[in-house]
């Protein structure tokens, strides 16, 4: 009896090569450090297409902040809606003032650290 034991068959048999330069291979491996291989990541690209990175700048805290002013700037829609207030209440205009104020200087803080990030 022969007694001569064969490797196992690889899993993915097939390999796939393609040319970059060296900045986009910088590019590429700077992505993959989220995965578990570079491997892993071309393949989660190609295979399933697009993949979303949340931008390492946006933290949850400005996604929280983002939904306090919504909620702020929806209850405030809902009482000038319900007929409750014919004009602004004194301190309504200041509120929307303020809300619109805050999440204009995160949405540039977001689209800055996006255009980076895009670099």
């Amino acid at each position: 009896m022969n007694s001569i034991k064969k490797e196992p068959a690889r899993v993915r048999p097939k390999q796939v090569k393609f040319w970059v330069t060296e900045h986009e291979k910088e590019r590429i491996e700077k992505r993959a450090a989220k995965f578990q291989s570079t491997a892993a990541y071309l393949r989660e690209i190609a295979l399933k297409g697009k993949i979303i990175e949340r931008p390492p700048s946006i933290s949850l805290d400005h996604y929280l902040e983002l939904n306090r002013i919504g909620n702020n700037l929806n209850q405030i829609a809902r009482h000038l809606n319900s007929g409750e207030a014919s004009i602004f209440h004194k301190g309504t205009k200041k509120e929307v003032q303020l809300a619109l104020t805050e999440l204009t200087e995160l949405l540039r803080a977001n689209t800055e650290a996006l255009k980076e990030l895009l670099k």
